[in-house]
C-alpha cells in the first residue's frame, strides 16, 4: 500500500469484507510515520465496517526485486479459501514485485483488482498465463482459432481446418491445460474459445 488509504478501502470494502476474511497490506521493510499513518487509517475505516476482520501487514525487501518477488509468491500461495489480490498502487518496489509474482502465480488466486492512477476505478484483470507453452502443432491451432469466429464446436474446428476431431480434441486439451482456450460443453457439444492468456500467449511469441 502507498499512502492513500482509499486505494486499499475502496477495493476491499467492493468485493465485500466478512469477519473471517484476512487483508494483509504490504509495506517497505524500511517504514516510515506516513506508512504507519496509512496503515492506522485503513485500520480505523475497515474496522468501523467488520470490527473483528483479520488485519496484518507484511514487509517486503523492497531493496532486493527477486525477494521480494518471491515473498509475494510465497504469501499467495499460502493464502486460504478465495485469494484476491489488489494491485493498487504504492510504491513501484512493491507493485512490480507484486504484479510479477501474481501473473506467476495465477492458478492460486480467485480474483484480481487493479486501482486505476487515470481515473481512480476499480477494474477487474483476466489471469494471465505467462509461462505456459506449446508444441508446434498447438500453437498453429491456436492461431487458426484466433482467425476462425469462435466459439466453434471442436466437430467444427475440425471441419473448418479438415483435421480429425481426435487431434484437435488432443490439442484443445493441452491449450486448455495452459489457459489458452476455454471450453464449454453444451450437452454433448464441447465449444471453443480463445482466451486472453492465449492471444497474449501468441502475441509475445
Amino acid at each position: 500500500m502507498g499512502f492513500d488509504s482509499r486505494r486499499v478501502v475502496r477495493p476491499v470494502l467492493g468485493e465485500g469484507l466478512e469477519s473471517e476474511d484476512k487483508v494483509i497490506l504490504l509495506q517497505p521493510s524500511s517504514g516510515s510515520s506516513r506508512g504507519e499513518d496509512a496503515f492506522e487509517e485503513v485500520k480505523q475505516i475497515l474496522t468501523q465496517v467488520v470490527p473483528d476482520f483479520d488485519l496484518t501487514t507484511e514487509h517486503l525487501p523492497h531493496t532486493d526485486f527477486v525477494e521480494s518477488v518471491l515473498y509475494c509468491a510465497d504469501l499467495i500461495q499460502a493464502a486460504k479459501g478465495d485469494t484476491v489480490v489488489i494491485l493498487g498502487g504504492g510504491a513501484r518496489e512493491l507493485l512490480f514485485p507484486l504484479t510479477v509474482a501474481t501473473f506467476s502465480t495465477e492458478n492460486y488466486i480467485d480474483t484480481i483488482l487493479q486501482v486505476g492512477d487515470i481515473d481512480s476505478s476499480v477494474r477487474r484483470l483476466p489471469k494471465l498465463n505467462l509461462q505456459g507453452s506449446t508444441t508446434g502443432a498447438e500453437k498453429e491451432l491456436l492461431m487458426d482459432l484466433i482467425e476462425l469466429n469462435t466459439p466453434l464446436s471442436i466437430t467444427d474446428i475440425a471441419d473448418e481446418l479438415a483435421k480429425s476431431k481426435s487431434t484437435i480434441a488432443r490439442h484443445v486439451n493441452s491449450l486448455e491445460q495452459n489457459s489458452f482456450v476455454q471450453t464449454q460443453a453444451k450437452g454433448r457439444t464441447k465449444t471453443v474459445v480463445v482466451t486472453d492468456s492465449g492471444r497474449v500467449f501468441l502475441e509475445t511469441r
